[in-house]
C-alpha cells in the first residue's frame, strides 16, 4: 500500500487542516456570525446543488474512474477522455436547469410555510450546482491521474479559507446578506477553476477530443456504466442529504441549522476513511481489470481496520467531551446532543465495513449498486417520514444511522458472496474493546473546570485506546505512518 498510504497521509493532513478550519466555522463563526435560520439556508442551498450535481453529471464522474485504464496514453492526451468529461456535464446540467424552472412552483410551494428564507435564495440552487458538478468531475480525472491531493486541497482547505474570510467581512457589516449568498456561490466556484489550472500546470490540461478511439462497443460499455452508477450514486447523494431537506420543509431552517451543526460535529470521525478512499478507488479499479484478487482482498481488510481504529479515536474524544464541545455554542444548538451520538455510530460502522463500495461500483456487478441505493432511499424517506414528526432531529439521525447500517449490511454480504471476502480481522475486535474501556473509564472520571477537564478526557482516551493499539499493532500500516510522523516531528 505504498501509494496509498503516501498519499493517503497528504490527504489526511489537508483533510485534518481543513477539520480544523472546518470546526473554526462551524462552532466559532457560522453560531454567532450568522443567525440560526441563515445558516440552515445555506445548508438547504449546498444539499439541493450537491444533489443536482450528482444529477447533472450524468455519470461521467464514475465512468472516469472506471475506464481510465483504457484511455491511459500520456502521448496522445488519454485519447481524449477530459473532452468528454467537460462536455457531458453541460448536457446534464442543462437537464437539470430545465427541471427547476418547471417544478420552481411546487418546490418553492413545499418550503414557504416554515422556510420562507430559501425561498428568496432558490435560484442559487443553479450556479451552486454548476460549480460543485465540475469540481467533482475534474477531481475524478485527477483522481484517475494518481493525483488524490490537489483536490483534497482545494475543497478541504482553500475552500474553507474562503469562507471564513467571507464570513469575517460580513461579520464587519460591509456587505448585506444578500451579498453574502453571493459571495459564498463565488467561493464553491473558485474550486473548478482551480482544478482547471493544476491540471495546465502539469500538462495534462489536453482538451482535444479523439473520436477515432470511441469505438461502438466503447461507447455502449461506457453509457451502460454512467447510466446506473449515475441512478446508483444519485440515489446515495439522495440518501445522504435528504434528512436535511426534509428537515427544512418539515421543522424549519432554525432546526436544520441544529442538525447540520450536531451532523458535522458526528460526522468529524470519517476523517481517514475519507483519505484512504480517494486513492483506494482508483487502484480497486486497476486490481479488479487486472483481476489481481489478492491486492483487491489486501486493500479491503486494511482499509477497514484502519478506518475503524481511526473512528473509534476520533468519535471516542467527541463524545466524553461533548458537552463541553456543545457548550461552546449558543444555547439553540445544545438540542444536537444526541444527533451526533447517532450520526457518529452508524458513519463509525460505514468505516468498518471498508472499501465496499468502491469493489462494487468498479466491478462487473457495479449494477447490483443501483438495486442496493433504490432500497435505501426509500427506506432513508421512509424512516425521515416516520420520525422526524415525532423526534424532530434525533429523528433525523436515528433515520440516518438506520439507512447506514441496512446499506453497509447488505454490500458487505454481497461482497462477502460474490468476492468471498470480508474485510474483518480479530484486531477490529480488540480495537472495539480498547475503544470501549477508554470511553467508560474517560466518562467515569469526575468533572473539572472546562480546559483542565478536556484535557484529562482527552489524555485518557489517547492512553487507554491508542497506546494499546500501537503496542499490540493491530495495524502495521498505522505503526508505520506513526514512526513518519514521529520522524518528521522529531
Amino acid at each position: 500500500m505504498g501509494i496509498i498510504a503516501r498519499q493517503s497521509l497528504y490527504n489526511a493532513a489537508y483533510t485534518y487542516i481543513g477539520i480544523a478550519l472546518g470546526a473554526v466555522t462551524t462552532l466559532f463563526l457560522y453560531p454567532y456570525i450568522l443567525e440560526a435560520d441563515q445558516y440552515g439556508l445555506t445548508r438547504i442551498l449546498l444539499s439541493a446543488s450537491i444533489i443536482g450535481a450528482q444529477f447533472a453529471h450524468l455519470g461521467i464522474r464514475n465512468v472516469v474512474i472506471r475506464f481510465f485504464p483504457l484511455f491511459k496514453n500520456p502521448e496522445k492526451g488519454h485519447r481524449g477522455l477530459l473532452f468528454i468529461a467537460t462536455i457531458v456535464p453541460l448536457a446534464g446540467f442543462l437537464a437539470f436547469s430545465i427541471l427547476v424552472w418547471i417544478f420552481r412552483d411546487s418546490i418553492i410551494g413545499f418550503y414557504a410555510d416554515r422556510s420562507p428564507l430559501f425561498v428568496e435564495f432558490f435560484y442559487y440552487i443553479l450556479p451552486i450546482t454548476f460549480f460543485i458538478l465540475y469540481f467533482e468531475v475534474l477531481n475524478s480525472y485527477l483522481r484517475s491521474l494518481r493525483d488524490s491531493t490537489t483536490g483534497s486541497l482545494v475543497n478541504e482547505v482553500i475552500l474553507r479559507v474562503s469562507i471564513i474570510l467571507l464570513l469575517c467581512i460580513y461579520f464587519t457589516g460591509w456587505i448585506s446578506f444578500d451579498l453574502f449568498i453571493l459571495f459564498f456561490t463565488i467561493c464553491y466556484g473558485l474550486q473548478p477553476i482551480l482544478l482547471f489550472l493544476a491540471l495546465y500546470q502539469t500538462g495534462e490540461l489536453k482538451l482535444s477530443p479523439r473520436f477515432s478511439f470511441m469505438r461502438t462497443q466503447l461507447i455502449r460499455g461506457m453509457s451502460s456504466y454512467g447510466f446506473y452508477t449515475l441512478l446508483g450514486g444519485l440515489t446515495t447523494v439522495i440518501v445522504w442529504n435528504v434528512d436535511i431537506m426534509m428537515l427544512g420543509s418539515m421543522s424549519g431552517l432554525e432546526q436544520t441549522a441544529v442538525y447540520a451543526i450536531a451532523f458535522y460535529i458526528g460526522s468529524v470521525i470519517t476523517v481517514p476513511q475519507r483519505a484512504i478512499d480517494k486513492i483506494a478507488t482508483p487502484l480497486i479499479a486497476d486490481y479488479l481489470q487486472k483481476k489481481d484478487w489478492v491486492q483487491v482482498e489486501e486493500i479491503y481488510k486494511k482499509s477497514s481496520l484502519n478506518q475503524l481504529i481511526g473512528g473509534i479515536l476520533i468519535l471516542s474524544l467527541i463524545w466524553v467531551n461533548i458537552d463541553a464541545l456543545l457548550a461552546l455554542l449558543p444555547e439553540v444548538y445544545a438540542g444536537g446532543r444526541r444527533v451526533v451520538l447517532f450520526i457518529g455510530l452508524g458513519k463509525l460502522f460505514d468505516m468498518a465495513t471498508g472499501t465496499n463500495g468502491s469493489i462494487i461500483i468498479t466491478s462487473r456487478y457495479y449494477k447490483f449498486d443501483l438495486f442496493t441505493n433504490l432500497l435505501l432511499v426509500f427506506f432513508t424517506i421512509s424512516t425521515n417520514l416516520l420520525l422526524i414528526p415525532n423526534y424532530g432531529i434525533v429523528g433525523a439521525a436515528i433515520a440516518t444511522m438506520l439507512s447506514i447500517l441496512a446499506y453497509n449490511l447488505i454490500k458487505f454480504i454481497f461482497v462477502w458472496i460474490k468476492f468471498s471476502m470480508q474485510p474483518f480481522k480479530l484486531a477490529a475486535l480488540w480495537a472495539l474493546v480498547f475503544g470501549s474501556v477508554a470511553v467508560f473509564v474517560a466518562l467515569s472520571l469526575p468533572a473539572l473546570p472546562l480546559i483542565m477537564d478536556v484535557g484529562v478526557r482527552s489524555l485518557s482516551i489517547l492512553l487507554l485506546f491508542l497506546l494499546p493499539v500501537w503496542w499490540f499493532e493491530l495495524s502495521p500500516d498505522i505503526n508505520r505512518l506513526t514512526a513518519r510522523v514521529l520522524r518528521l516531528l522529531f
